[in-house]
């Protein structure tokens, strides 16, 4: 009877044939909400501080500067907006946004929930960065709400929040169950952008990753699945009038995300589900701010405002195996590092360093304390093609003055903060990448993520990276001419093929880290 059954072998062989990724199931870009009322917003002014010092300072150096819609259109363009387009030759427009994403895919969307404020109405909307507008979803002050639900009770007073979802087919499109990290990674990155140009405008920000999962979703119309909240930032110092109501919540529009339904991937639910908090004592019990305001303590070298470092930001597609000097490194790595306004107490991410080509330092691999701002060496030597190998065999990471790979401690993290302390994890390092990124260009040097082999990594920095995992990890480096991919096969990967297809390995001895992936 079994036998005689065809289904099995035609699953198994559907299940397992080889194709390019279903480019007819690629979703758009952007949500829409048609027949809705939105806003025009002006066009966004360019940030003027100092790169270096916006990213460092994450919102500690406050200006008396009241929140308007000039200001909030600043933030959202400069962290999710559409900077440029291009036309591709083979493929048509290209829309180039300001934060980095992983395949350009752009998984998250941004939502705002204000009071009264000059030139915007109290109400919930969605910004809509190919437009550059804003939606209105709700009307009226639901502040009260959004603080009930976040256990905060300043946020019924902070003149707004801006709340990040994520669209998880739009990367899982792609990168399958893998997906769930790069949305947390992407919005890390949009947070860095967001929290560098509050902090130019001199407006106070916390970042608030502890809430009911369930009611911010309420509040936003998402419906959880398909997309679900991320993150709140409390945005704007908080007044001195009657603290807003908790109001009642209609049904309101949930907005066209462009496709029917993604494939869905058990293990990314499955996690999100685990990871949501479902009462206000499990939010008091995550809160453990510890936001302490560091000093200032990155080299104090030139930098080109925040406004021309995001407008020319763009992943480099070849490094030139070109020095860069002790200092830019330096001054990026304490920049990028600095602690955040967050509620989880960040310090969760440890930044390693492969040292290919910097003048004043040894080839070789370190780890960068944090706490100290200083680099330790851990192995000397020359470890590009192993960089290139780690990085997924690409050549960015073999030619990269320098590869930065952002390691936590997960049991750590979760132990901690539970499950939801992976995606803190993953946000924490999209944010420290996202600066990098930021900062990289703000000195005329290029950056770029990728993608990686992961135990290999740890076992390649261990002993002292042991028990740890890594998050993201940046490239950065002289940008080459042409700005295009360079054909890479590391002696890895060649000696890797080789043991796969037989070969004993007698004639070269092989790293233990190399088993490892």
């Amino acid at each position: 009877m079994a036998n005689s059954d065809k289904q099995a072998a035609r699953a198994f062989h559907d299940a397992t044939k080889l194709s390019y990724i279903n480019l007819l199931s690629k979703p758009p870009l952007y949500k829409t909400y048609p027949g809705q009322i939105s806003i025009s917003l002006p066009a966004a002014t360019s940030p003027h501080m100092p790169t270096l010092e916006a990213v460092f300072l994450g919102g500690s150096k406050k200006f008396d500067i009241p929140l308007d819609l000039a200001s909030i259109t600043q933030v959202l363009h400069y962290s999710a907006g559409l900077i440029r387009k291009s036309m591709s030759a083979s493929a048509g427009e290209v829309h180039y946004r300001a934060a980095a994403s992983a395949g350009a895919l752009y998984p998250i969307e941004l939502y705002l929930v204000c009071g009264d404020l000059p030139g915007v109405d109290a109400g919930v909307y969605h910004y809509a960065p190919a437009k550059n507008v804003l939606t209105k979803l709700r009307a009226g002050d639901y502040r009260g709400n959004l603080a009930e639900t976040a256990s905060d009770d300043l946020i019924a007073s902070t003149p707004a929040t801006i709340i990040s979802t994520a669209v998880f087919w739009r990367s899982a499109w792609k990168y399958r169950t893998r997906g769930y990290r790069y949305c947390f990674w992407d919005n890390g990155t949009v947070l860095a952008n967001l929290l560098a140009t509050s902090n130019s405008l001199g407006q106070p920000v916390r970042v608030l990753t502890g809430f009911i999962d369930r009611e911010v979703d309420l509040i936003l119309g998402v419906d959880s699945v398909e997309e679900a909240s991320t993150c709140l930032v409390a945005l704007g110092a908080p007044d001195e009038s009657p603290a807003a109501p908790v109001t009642s919540l209609p049904v309101i529009d949930s907005g066209n995300l462009g496709f029917s339904e993604g494939i869905i991937y058990p293990e990314s639910g499955l996690l999100h589900l685990d990871a949501s908090l479902t009462s206000a004592q499990e939010v008091a019990n995550w809160r453990v701010m510890d936001h302490t305001g560091e000093i200032y303590k990155s080299l104090r070298i030139p930098s080109a405002s925040l406004g021309e470092a995001i407008a020319n930001r763009g992943s480099t597609r070849r490094f030139a195996r070109e020095a860069i000097s002790q200092d830019q490194l330096l001054a990026l790595l304490a920049t990028s590092s600095a602690s955040m306004p967050v509620d989880f107490g960040g310090r969760l991410t440890d930044p390693y360093v492969i040292v290919n080509a910097v003048d004043g330092l040894v080839s070789g691999a370190y780890h960068y304390s944090r706490q100290e701002s200083a680099l330790e060496l851990l192995r000397e030597g020359d470890f590009r093609d192993e960089a290139g190998h780690l990085c997924f065999e690409q050549a960015l990471g073999a030619d990269a003055s320098a590869v930065v790979f952002f390691l936590a401690d997960l049991e750590l993290a979760l132990d901690r903060l539970g499950n939801r302390g992976y995606r803190v994890a993953q946000l924490e390092a999209g944010v420290l990448g996202g600066n990098l990124y930021i900062a990289a260009h703000s000195l005329g040097l290029g950056a770029t993520g990728m993608t990686f082999f992961d135990d290999a990594i740890t076992a390649f920095f261990s002993p002292h990276a042991a028990g740890k995992s890594l998050m993201f990890l940046v490239g950065l480096g002289c940008t080459g001419t042409p700005n295009r991919v360079r054909p890479f096969r590391s002696k890895y990967g060649v000696l890797k093929d080789s043991l796969a297809r037989g070969a004993t390995g007698e004639r070269r001895p092989v790293p233990d880290w190399l088993y490892s992936n």
